[in-house]
């Protein structure tokens, strides 16, 4: 599938502000389930600089050095994706597997998570796949899909404890119990597209990969139930959300923030043949 992407984040400043770093983790790159034919990360008014974190993903460093109002983020590029069910298998240089054990604030494996993974852990010696696929389902039954319950810092923990949340808890919930069964895991932000050609729209996106041996990488989203597909672009990976998030930062000055953003995907989205 042939996916054109149009992202912006507004942000508006109720006074000056006064300067603003931020850490974009905004652009794919190409792989296995996907091409990235043409990209581009603006922010008018500030400087950019392109680096790769630790995992690999393509980072730009952002500053604003002069006071401003307003600040817009905006990214715009073509992908070309594909259907691999599920599987991203493994880079060519990877880190250490033993990394992706490690707990984290956002996927603490806490007593409740480690009496939610129990049940699962005589299915993930015979049949691992199969293990993993009814820990998403039951994620998404237990922790119902729900607007406005949770906020950015909220923990996967605290998110099954209250039993609703949104993709970013969905994808804490799964790491932590992969984490406790002793199942290399990683976060994965980015867009997943609805529909196609002129009614398609998308929006920012996150799940989870889990390590099974002989495959390399395999995707699961519990809020929609499935493995990725070609509707699914990856941006990037990290322990959670904190190490993969889009946009993270400190400012100066600025008093009130408010921030909107839009995300598109225009008709020029076609079959790949």
């Amino acid at each position: 599938m042939l996916i054109r992407v149009e992202h912006t984040t507004e942000y508006a400043y109720s006074e000056p502000l006064v300067s603003s770093t931020q850490y974009l983790r905004l652009t794919p790159l190409s792989g296995r389930t996907q091409v990235v034919e043409s990209w581009r990360v603006s922010a008018p008014g500030a400087v950019t600089h392109q680096w790769y974190d630790q995992y690999r993903n393509c980072c730009h460093t952002l500053t604003v050095a002069q006071p401003v109002t307003e600040l817009a983020i905006k990214v715009s590029g073509l992908v070309r994706t594909r259907d691999t069910n599920g599987v991203v298998g493994l880079a060519p240089a990877e880190l250490p597997l033993g990394l992706y054990l490690r707990e984290t604030p956002y996927t603490v494996c806490s007593e409740p998570i480690r009496d939610y993974s129990a049940p699962f852990r005589s299915k993930m010696n015979r049949d691992r796949i199969e293990a993993l696929h009814e820990i998403m389902l039951a994620i998404a039954d237990d922790v119902e899909y729900t607007k406005g319950e949770t906020h950015v810092h909220t923990t996967g923990a605290e998110a099954l404890e209250q039993g609703s949340g949104v993709c970013q808890d969905h994808a804490h919930v799964f790491c932590a119990v992969c984490r406790t069964l002793g199942i290399p895991a990683r976060y994965v932000s980015g867009y997943l597209s609805h529909g196609a050609g002129h009614e398609a729209h998308a929006s920012s996106h996150a799940w989870a990969d889990a390590y099974v041996e002989d495959l390399g990488w395999v995707s699961f989203d519990p809020s929609n139930r499935t493995g990725a597909t070609e509707a699914y672009i990856r941006i990037a990976t990290g322990l959670d959300y904190a190490e993969a998030g889009p946009i993270r930062g400190v400012r100066s000055g600025g008093g009130v923030e408010t921030m909107s953003y839009s995300v598109m995907f225009p008709s020029q989205q076609q079959q790949v043949q």
